[in-house]
């Protein structure tokens, strides 16, 4: 006779006996034995859950949730892309750079003209720079939305060779969330509600507060759980199952940057075109509470700078630019400008990769170099 679970299993009626009464009260309880067993480690486990929640939830309270109002951006000369030797080679460039700026949470990619040359590509009525921007923001959708914005085109004749991003709003079906990114449906909504919006979950269809036209790209934040849930059994990764196949999600358009702002989610980058490396610096796309932002502190990098060792550390700032070089270097682009020197223009310059055993350091690696190198400091100077 076994004592398990303080419960005690009963005696099994020997093989001489063939009263089927004591056959029949010996399955009962045997049958009654092993519910009461499993009721047992069924209600530990129960406890143990119940437990587990309450830790994360006073987590949760403890440790508030926290957004992140300063950004990164980086700039680069679109020429680069011409020193790729092929089509193929210049697409898998423009996604090495993408991929950087998702690896180290940069918020923002600019592209700037740093030679005279505006030359055609292949015999292809495109630039340079148009490409290279037409391949970043394609890499930076998420995949169930590029058939709705980015139709077959040459410019994307070799994009299956970008190796994906897996950013934060690159969000699969099945996968739990409460930000989503999503695109407005032709569905007619009915009297007083808001527009249709398709984010990639299949049959369901998420309704809005407003009321948009058409094919716009859109932000959804739900409203049918609150945030502290979300977090709550995104870290249990036990209820989220039965959360998703919720039949009826509602949510708000919320702007692109709410995610980082409110939840400190990492949420893509944005790009945008510069005609000189002057203009960078001036139109900082950033709100700071309504307020016009701008860039306060801009480094350059180039290997005739300052040995990245010798800062020991950056002044605070709220938004950060990173300016890089091209074919001819960080100074061509500045004397092709005039009207500026590279101390009016950069806070910083630095030098990143002393030593170096090449001639040259191509701009993509210069951009991991770099961002390595300046990452601690840069987040020890954020203000947030």
């Amino acid at each position: 006779m076994s004592n398990d679970t303080n419960i005690f299993r009963p005696i099994r009626p020997l093989k001489a006996s063939t009263n089927p009464t004591d056959w029949r009260r010996y399955k009962e309880q045997l049958r009654a034995w092993k519910n009461a067993r499993l009721k047992k480690q069924l209600d530990a486990e129960q406890a143990k859950e119940i437990e587990q929640q309450t830790t994360v939830s006073s987590n949760l309270t403890s440790q508030s949730i926290k957004g992140r109002s300063y950004t990164l951006s980086i700039a680069l000369p679109a020429s680069i892309l011409r020193n790729a030797q092929s089509k193929e080679l210049r697409t898998y460039l423009a996604g090495q750079i993408g991929r950087a700026a998702c690896i180290f949470n940069i918020d923002e990619i600019i592209l700037f003209d740093d030679d005279e040359i505006n030359e055609e590509i292949d015999n292809n009525p495109f630039t340079a720079s148009e490409q290279f921007i037409r391949l970043l923001e394609y890499l930076e959708c998420p995949q169930y939305l590029r058939k709705q914005f980015f139709s077959r085109q040459k410019l994307l004749e070799y994009a299956g060779l970008l190796n994906p991003l897996d950013a934060p709003h690159h969000l699969r079906a099945n996968e739990y969330w409460f930000y989503r990114e999503g695109v407005t449906l032709p569905l007619k909504p009915a009297e007083g509600k808001g527009s249709w919006v398709d984010v990639g979950l299949y049959e369901t269809k998420i309704q809005i507060d407003k009321r948009l036209q058409q094919g716009l790209r859109v932000t959804i934040q739900r409203t049918d759980i609150t945030q502290e849930e979300y977090f709550r059994t995104k870290e249990l990764q036990n209820e989220s199952q039965q959360i998703n196949k919720r039949k009826r999600i509602t949510g708000e358009i919320v702007s692109p940057s709410t995610p980082r702002l409110e939840s400190g989610l990492y949420w893509g980058y944005q790009v945008r075109k510069a005609n000189s490396i002057r203009t960078i610096i001036e139109n900082c796309p950033f709100d700071d509470n309504n307020h016009e932002a701008k860039y306060d502190l801009v480094i350059g990098t180039s290997e005739r700078g300052i040995l990245h060792d010798k800062i020991i550390e950056f002044p605070r700032f709220r938004h950060a630019l990173i300016v890089f070089g091209g074919l001819q270097g960080l100074e061509k682009a500045v004397e092709q400008d005039g009207c500026i020197t590279a101390e009016q223009l950069f806070h910083f310059y630095i030098n990143t990769c002393p030593q170096q055993g090449s001639r040259t350091i191509r701009t993509e690696e210069a951009v991991l170099i770099s961002l390595s190198c300046l990452r601690e400091k840069l987040l020890t100077a954020a203000i947030n």
